[in-house]
């Protein structure tokens, strides 16, 4: 759907420009668009390189697996029904470390691993477990505590203190987990009830 809005919208535009005259300045808007895009992707491309570098190092050298031990408190806060040799508690760990770095791509990749290893012990197969859902809630609120892309977007735009918006991503992001959470929390409790309630009767 939305690519079909995405190409009303430049049809759109490109018709007005015919209209009006102004065909030239969209044919520059076009070309400086894409130089900055190029731009942009390149810049975005190293620090992400570099750090996913280093986390397959950290995987090869065994060191996620002390992450994992490390943080386990953070996971069996998160996921107190998971068994702390559970096949997800890694890519868990993963796609934490990856969102602390502001690496969202690897994260993502992380936790569509995590999902697929939770799906296997999930009693109900056609519906997300309490855990799916905690980190859909954890991966949605965002919270790093190095904002990799921002700062580097940041940079590239000519910010002349790219690190300046780091404080108020971390809040941001912190109450939005935390909110989320307890939300999670309440509404998977009330529907606890609700199907206890209704297997009474």
């Amino acid at each position: 759907m939305i690519h079909k809005i995405w190409m009303i919208l430049f049809i759109i535009g490109i018709s007005y420009s015919f209209f009006t005259g102004r065909v030239g300045d969209v044919n520059q808007a076009i070309l400086g668009g894409a130089s900055a895009a190029i731009t942009l992707i390149i810049s975005l491309a190293g620090i992400i390189i570099f750090w996913t570098g280093i986390l397959q190092v950290a995987n090869k050298a065994k060191m996620l697996d002390l992450l994992a031990v490390i943080l386990r408190p953070l996971t069996k806060l998160l996921y107190p029904k998971l068994k702390k040799d559970h096949p997800a508690i890694k890519y868990l760990t993963t796609n934490m470390i990856s969102n602390f770095l502001g690496l969202s791509s690897v994260a993502t990749s992380a936790g569509v691993k995590a999902i697929q290893a939770l799906q296997t012990t999930n009693p109900d197969k056609a519906r997300p477990s309490f855990e799916m859902y905690t980190l859909l809630v954890v991966n949605t609120a965002g919270l790093v505590l190095i904002p990799t892309t921002i700062i580097t977007l940041r940079s590239t735009l000519g910010a002349q203190n790219p690190t300046d918006v780091y404080l108020p991503i971390i809040l941001t992001a912190a109450i939005s987990l935390i909110i989320g959470l307890i939300i999670h929390n309440i509404v998977s409790k009330l529907k606890k009830v609700e199907s206890s309630g209704g297997d009474n009767k």
